[in-house]
């Protein structure tokens, strides 16, 4: 096979992506994804789950990882969604989506640009993907723990970075489970929010009681890599 055939194919799976995301927001269908398009059609959408119920979890599972895979800032909607529509087994739903749509991101990035990106790299930058890969998961669980960081810049990262693709799954399991079970739990609720015209419920996550917790889990997942940087040092 040619080598543009080669070069080619190791960028066919990321092109795809970008064009679905360009897709997306060129057409603005984010406009129907948020909680004001779910309020005017929350009882239809309840409705119907309940009568095509197997359907309207294989449409949310294929749609939300789908989003996720192209990158789009869609995490906290539609796991609140989750809640809302499928109750307490959406964590299940919320976690796989997140978790294998970042994967499908994360393994186009490093096919197209991890390997080249990693042999390229030089002084500053070499070291701190060197100490990136020697605790690649202790760094990307604090970033899965963190709720202001794009989820979907850390798969971008991790891929360019080239980083295990089990290492990316654990941690992205582990680390996204705790803001997943609060949106999810917030979520059951979202019926009565949405009728009172409440709907900060986005802010949920930032507020001091759930925010600390979850920055205290990430600074814990990082002592190890302190305890590595001291002891070298000594």
């Amino acid at each position: 096979m040619p080598m543009y055939f080669k070069s080619f194919f190791r960028y066919v799976s990321l092109i795809l992506l970008i064009l679905a995301s360009f897709t997306f927001f060129y057409f603005h269908l984010y406009d129907y994804l948020s909680l004001t398009t779910l309020k005017h059609y929350q009882l239809e959408a309840q409705t119907w789950t309940n009568s095509h119920y197997l359907l309207a979890v294989s449409l949310y599972i294929g749609l939300f990882t789908l989003l996720i895979a192209c990158a789009v800032p869609c995490a906290t909607v539609l796991t609140l969604i989750g809640g809302f529509l499928f109750d307490i087994i959406a964590i299940l739903y919320a976690e796989c989506c997140i978790t294998f749509g970042g994967m499908i991101l994360f393994l186009a990035v490093r096919t197209a640009i991890g390997s080249r990106f990693i042999t390229k790299s030089r002084g500053l930058l070499k070291r701190i993907e060197a100490g990136f890969k020697q605790n690649a998961f202790n760094y990307l669980l604090s970033l899965r723990l963190i709720p202001i960081f794009p989820c979907w810049l850390s798969n971008i990262a991790a891929g360019m970075l080239n980083i295990p693709l089990k290492t990316f799954l654990s941690a992205t399991a582990i680390g996204i489970f705790p803001s997943t079970v609060i949106y999810v739990l917030a979520g059951r609720g979202l019926d009565k929010i949405l009728t009172d015209d409440q709907t900060p419920i986005l802010v949920l996550v930032f507020t001091p009681s759930v925010l600390f917790p979850l920055l205290g889990l990430a600074i814990l997942s990082l002592l190890p890599v302190f305890y590595k940087y001291i002891k070298k040092s000594d």
